[in-house]
C-alpha cells in the first residue's frame, strides 16, 4: 500500500507531466506523435527539482513555437517557458509543505481561487469595457486644448533641432553690470568698457597684445582642467553629470600675483539648450566653433571674446513638428495626434481612478451587527 507521501509524489508527477504535455501540445502540435513515432526531443534548458527524474525541461521545439507565436528571440522564448516551469516547481514545493494534500494537485485554496477569479473578471472588464472607450482619440478636446496652451508641454514636444550643451570656460574675474567682463584688450572688451565707463573717462581701444597675453595666461590656467575632462571623454555620456562633477571639484578663482593688467580669472560651468536655427544672442565665434563638427562630442578648448571654452555637445535632439515644418492644417493635426499619444497614459489613469470612485459611491456598504453596536464602557 502506498504511503500518503509516495501517493502524493506520484500524483504530483502525473500532474506535472500533464502540465508539460499540455504546454508542448498547445505550443507545438508537431511534437505530437504521428504514426506512432516518438518525436526526437532536444532539451535546451531545465529546472532541477530534486532528482534528475523530477527535472522540468524545455524542449527546443517549444522554444521555437513560442518565439514564432510571440515574435521574440529564442532566448526570450526559452525564458518564458522557464517561467512557466518555475510556477510548476513552486506548486510542487507548495504541495510538499501541506500536511494534508488536496485530492488533486491542481486544487486551489478557496481564497486563492476567489482572488484569481476576481482578477480575471477585472482584466476582462478592462479589455472589453474600459480600454476600448479610453483610447488616445477618446481624450476630450478640452483636455487636449488645455495641454496645447501649456508652454512647458509644447516646448518639450514641438521644437526645432536642439543642441544640449554643457561647458566649462575661464573668463575674466572682473564683472560689469553683474556679468563677467569680456576679455581685456578685445574689441568687445573695449566696447563694453566704454559703455559702462564713468563720465569723463578716456575712451578705450582694442589692444591685440593685451588680448593675446590674456588668452595665453588663461590657457595656462585652464589646460589642466581641460586635460581632466579630455581624459574621460569616452565616459562623459549625454547628461553632463560626470562633466559637472569634474568641474565641481576644481578651483574656480585665480588671482595671479603679477600681470596685474590682466586681472583675475574665474572658471565657470554652464548647462543649457539652444536651437542653432533660432539663435539671436549667442557669440558668433562660439557658435561657429561648436556647430562646425555637426555632431555630439567635445569641442575645444577654443578662444572667444569671453574667454577660453571647453564644450560638450551632450546630444542633438532632432526637430519634432517644428514651426513651418508642414502646412498649417497638417501641422496642427500632427501635433494634436502627438499630444494625445503623449498624455494618453496619464489621462487613462485619471479616468480609471474616477471610474473606481464612482463605483465605490454606487455600492452600499453594510457593517456586521457586532460592528454597529456601541463598545462596552
Amino acid at each position: 500500500m502506498a504511503t500518503t507521501a509516495s501517493a502524493t509524489s506520484r500524483s504530483r508527477s502525473r500532474s506535472d507531466a500533464a502540465r508539460i504535455g499540455l504546454l508542448v501540445a498547445a505550443l507545438s502540435p508537431a511534437l505530437a506523435c504521428q504514426g506512432g513515432a516518438t518525436p526526437k526531443r532536444e532539451v535546451v534548458a531545465q529546472l532541477a527539482d530534486g532528482s534528475a527524474e523530477d527535472a522540468l525541461v524545455v524542449d527546443r521545439e517549444v522554444v521555437e513555437a513560442i518565439a514564432a507565436r510571440e515574435g521574440i528571440s529564442e532566448a526570450e522564448a526559452a525564458e518564458r517557458a522557464l517561467d512557466t516551469l518555475r510556477l510548476v516547481a513552486a506548486r510542487r514545493a507548495e504541495l510538499d509543505a501541506l500536511t494534508t494534500p488536496p485530492e488533486h494537485p491542481d486544487d486551489l485554496d478557496p481564497a486563492r481561487r476567489g482572488h484569481l477569479e476576481r482578477a480575471a473578471m477585472v482584466r476582462l472588464w478592462l479589455e472589453r469595457e474600459f480600454e476600448p472607450t479610453h483610447r488616445a482619440e477618446d481624450i476630450p478636446g478640452r483636455t487636449v486644448a488645455a495641454n496645447m496652451e501649456d508652454v512647458r508641454v509644447t516646448q518639450r514636444l514641438f521644437h526645432p533641432e536642439l543642441w544640449v550643451i554643457c561647458q566649462t570656460l575661464i573668463v575674466p574675474g572682473e564683472e560689469v553690470a553683474g556679468r563677467n567682463a569680456p576679455v581685456p584688450g578685445s574689441a568687445l572688451g573695449a566696447k563694453v568698457a566704454n559703455q559702462f565707463a564713468e563720465q569723463g573717462a578716456p575712451e578705450r581701444s582694442p589692444d591685440p597684445a593685451l588680448e593675446a597675453a590674456w588668452h595665453a595666461k588663461a590657457a595656462t590656467i585652464f589646460q589642466p582642467v581641460a586635460d581632466r575632462v579630455l581624459a574621460v571623454e569616452d565616459q562623459l555620456g549625454d547628461d553632463c553629470e560626470l562633466f559637472g562633477k569634474i568641474i565641481g571639484g576644481t578651483r574656480r578663482d585665480f588671482q595671479p600675483a603679477s600681470d596685474g593688467e590682466l586681472g583675475g580669472f574665474r572658471i565657470r560651468f554652464e548647462k543649457f539648450v539652444f536651437a542653432p536655427e533660432e539663435v539671436v544672442d549667442i557669440n558668433a565665434q562660439w557658435l561657429e566653433a561648436v556647430t562646425a563638427p555637426g555632431k555630439a562630442g567635445l569641442v575645444g578648448p577654443f578662444p572667444t571674446d569671453f574667454g577660453e571654452h571647453l564644450v560638450l555637445v551632450a546630444r542633438i535632439d532632432p526637430a519634432q513638428l517644428a514651426d513651418g515644418s508642414a502646412p498649417p492644417d497638417e501641422l496642427r493635426a500632427a501635433r494634436e495626434a502627438k499630444l494625445r499619444e503623449e498624455i494618453a497614459a496619464s489621462w487613462r489613469m485619471g479616468e480609471f481612478r474616477a471610474t473606481l470612485e464612482a463605483i465605490r459611491k454606487r455600492r452600499v456598504v453594510r457593517f456586521a451587527p457586532e460592528l454597529e453596536s456601541s463598545p462596552e464602557p
